[in-house]
């Protein structure tokens, strides 16, 4: 029998469950502090506090997954998790009580929350991780696993294999699959020869709980030794990664009836995805609001500076090809697609991609300014609600610049293009390298996260008061 561990947040109830306790712990130090350590869940408000505190926890954990590789975290990143879990639940709690319009609180109570929430949690997070470290070194009924590779690549396997501290299992021998090899040992652990009948008698004679079979592409291994480890009840593992020769993230599921191997640059959650769209449609109602106020003043000056309309929609290339609508203020005066073939000797990109300085087809005056304040970009709002967009992407390419991607470049656009994205809070117009860009795609598309979303949504905004890289 083999136990499956679990890949969900269920995997890590117990840090759950003591987050839980330390912060109701926390609440109720900085409560009794404050009111003479009267016990708050007599009090109707503070009750319902606590209960909130719990929930909200729970459900920060779990958008997050901030337990995800808990145990290898080192203090530093530890404590930067710790910070921003405690920073969610406060603000979660104070907006709480203000749309609830219950404001009988004390503002010394949330002002304490926050260090002690932060004390208690780090500590017993370390703690307890220690304590499972220590479980997992000394645990005397390690996993046996007997390992089945080519010769060749048996030393680099073995090596990644025991390159982490904290795992459950020990090497009990290596078989080769390929020809003989004249090796006793691989990295201190016994080679036990090719595989054949006769290792198989070494497995009846000694302990072995579980076989791993790491295959490279055009390699076979006879059905009848699958059968003789099943046979044994010995659990196999079958090393997909070297038989598909896939390097990304990769998950075993069901596809039309059938058993695949899926990898992907990202994977991500039903639930990150939901809470991304609804970030969205939360932003773009916002954002079209700020786009009527800005039309106002926006629509009259355009009007006087130049003729013609006042918004400029164009064909862009969205996720893996789509084409869609964008909108923007118009900028430019109304020839300026023509005059951009006059200008291409002036561009100051590497690349597909067309910037220039100063450039003459911007209308004199509000199109600067617009372009300046980014204010141009706000009816792409329109877009975000659609679903076209994201507040935060990849910048969506023109149909010129697509049909000139080498296969590469098609990689930042394996999602939905956004308003922002790490592109353009790294310096915009001040990256002339066109690679430059799809480097920062990439690294936004494989690191990408809820709170990534939020931190350049939260960095656009200096980026644009600050007016950098903005031309």
């Amino acid at each position: 029998m083999y136990k499956h561990n679990s890949s969900k947040w269920s995997k890590h109830f117990d840090f759950f469950f003591l987050d839980v306790v330390l912060l109701e712990i926390s609440f109720y130090l900085c409560y009794g502090w404050r009111h003479d350590w009267i016990f708050l869940y007599n009090i109707n408000y503070y009750r319902r506090i606590g209960l909130f505190l719990a929930l909200i926890s729970i459900c920060s954990a779990m958008f997050r997954e901030s337990y995800h590789g808990v145990i290898r975290r080192g203090y530093l990143e530890e404590f930067k998790n710790v910070c921003l879990h405690v920073l969610v639940v406060e603000i979660s709690l104070i907006a709480i009580t203000f749309f609830m319009k219950d404001l009988y609180y004390s503002r010394e109570v949330f002002t304490l929350f926050f260090p002690t929430g932060i004390s208690l949690c780090f500590g017993g997070r370390c703690l307890w991780k220690n304590i499972l470290r220590r479980r997992m070194v000394l645990n005397k009924d390690k996993r046996q696993v007997l390992v089945v590779a080519n010769s060749e690549k048996a030393e680099k396997l073995v090596r990644e294999m025991i390159s982490n501290d904290f795992f459950d299992y020990d090497l009990a021998g290596i078989i080769f699959i390929d020809a003989e090899s004249e090796k006793k040992m691989v990295m201190g652990y016994p080679v036990l020869g090719n595989l054949s009948d006769k290792n198989m008698e070494y497995i009846h004679e000694n302990v072995v709980d579980e076989v791993f079979i790491h295959l490279t592409p055009g390699e076979l291994i006879d059905d009848k030794y699958m059968d003789y480890f099943l046979q044994m009840g010995l659990t196999i593992h079958l090393d997909l990664d070297g038989l598909t020769g896939i390097g990304g993230p990769a998950y075993v599921e069901r596809f039309s009836g059938r058993t695949v191997i899926t990898s992907s640059m990202k994977f991500a959650s039903p639930w990150q995805l939901l809470i991304k769209r609804l970030m969205d449609i939360v932003g773009g109602v916002a954002g079209l609001l700020i786009t009527g106020i800005a039309c106002i003043f926006v629509v009259p000056a355009l009007k006087r500076a130049d003729k013609g309309p006042v918004f400029f929609s164009q064909i862009r290339i969205g996720k893996n090809g789509r084409r869609f609508k964008i909108y923007k203020f118009r900028s430019m005066y109304m020839d300026a697609e023509e005059r951009k073939k006059e200008l291409m000797s002036q561009n100051e990109m590497q690349g597909f991609m067309f910037k220039m300085e100063n450039d003459p087809r911007i209308i004199k005056g509000i199109g600067h300014f617009i372009r300046d304040t980014s204010i141009d970009e706000l009816p792409q709002f329109w877009n975000v609600l659609k679903g076209d967009m994201s507040l935060v992407g990849t910048r969506p390419p023109t149909e010129e610049e697509y049909e000139m991607y080498e296969m590469h470049h098609l990689k930042r656009i394996s999602i939905k293009p956004g308003i922002t994205g790490m592109w353009q809070t790294s310096g915009r117009s001040d990256i002339t390298d066109f690679e430059e860009v799809v480097k920062l795609d990439t690294k936004y598309i494989t690191n990408w996260s809820i709170s990534l979303d939020i931190k350049i949504l939260f960095k656009t905004i200096l980026v644009v008061l600050k007016k950098e890289g903005s031309r």
